[in-house]
């Protein structure tokens, strides 16, 4: 995981790590120089519990680029024969940890998986997709983009492209896979696959709208996006519930995704445990906080 100034932002970070724990041998986590409490209150995380391993890495970039260095950067430290990449507005349902311990027994010769996600804000979905955020530690594997999902490297693929050009078969394997993945991925093959969990990784872009203000406006810089102050001033103007609509149709929308009724509504009991009592207290709790329960599940894990 890597973070900057996330409870500034508003950004399940501490129920990220409580969640991912028991998944995970050791949980590696980067700062990048944060200023609002993040930087202390991941120190007191580490002292509660030892598999959390935190270090501190300038964000060089102005770019969202900059998600996928760090995060590349931090992938180098892990010792671990498998990886598994969670973001800081990520939780893991407590229902998926045994089957996410199982995969490599499970399939021991895939190399990359893809695990299901939904997004949302607050109790209403943007999208359900699959990322690619498991695989075997693999020098050739790194996190693509922004981070979103892990990928071959850059050098990987030249590598095979220079090499592929003396075995034309190849060549041309290579180029017809290219095309069927890009217009009709199956996502299961022998080195890769998408596996099905209990329930999806919860993703959570705007739990509280103070926040989520923030966190627009601290993406500014990052983002080259025509009319991008405009968006944030017409949420700014929203109040309770037609807020968190607001941010869905916006966000959803620039996806293609259109739930209409229930198709886009999750009940309280539906989200991860730990994170519940923020899904009841979104219009009355001011900003992202974290809680002492929190901690100690930290420490129990």
């Amino acid at each position: 995981m890597i973070v900057k100034n996330v409870i500034r932002q508003g950004y399940p970070f501490a129920e990220a790590i409580a969640s991912s724990l028991p998944v995970c041998d050791e949980f590696l986590i980067s700062d990048g120089y944060s200023d609002d409490g993040t930087f202390e209150m991941l120190q007191k995380i580490a002292s509660l519990n030892k598999k959390v391993k935190l270090s501190r890495t300038e964000w060089e970039k102005k770019d969202l680029t900059v998600l996928a260095d760090v995060s590349n950067k931090l992938r180098e430290q892990c010792s671990s024969d498998y990886l598994f990449y969670v973001q800081a507005a990520e939780v893991v349902h407590e229902d998926n940890v045994k089957m996410l311990r199982a995969i490599p027994d499970l399939f021991p010769e895939t190399e990359t998986f893809s695990l299901p996600f939904v997004s949302a804000v607050a109790n209403l979905k943007i999208e359900e997709e699959f990322r690619l955020r498991a695989c075997k530690n693999l020098d050739r594997l790194n996190l693509t983009g922004d981070a979103w999902a892990f990928s071959v490297s850059k050098k990987f693929i030249r590598s095979e492209a220079l090499h592929s050009l003396r075995r034309p078969k190849k060549l041309l394997r290579y180029v017809g896979r290219g095309i069927e993945w890009t217009f009709a991925s199956s996502f299961n093959t022998l080195r890769s696959k998408a596996v099905y969990l209990p329930k999806p990784i919860f993703r959570y872009p705007a739990l509280f709208k103070a926040n989520y203000i923030e966190r627009c406006k601290g993406h500014i810089e990052y983002l080259n996006v025509p009319g991008y102050r405009d968006v944030i001033r017409s949420i700014e103007q929203e109040e309770g519930e037609a807020f968190f609509e607001k941010v869905r149709q916006l966000l959803s929308g620039s996806l293609g995704v259109h739930y209409c009724g229930d198709f886009g509504v999750l009940k309280t009991e539906d989200h991860p445990r730990i994170i519940q009592e923020f899904i009841t207290k979104r219009m009355t709790v001011p900003r992202y906080y974290v809680r002492d329960s929190v901690l100690d599940t930290i420490a129990k894990a």
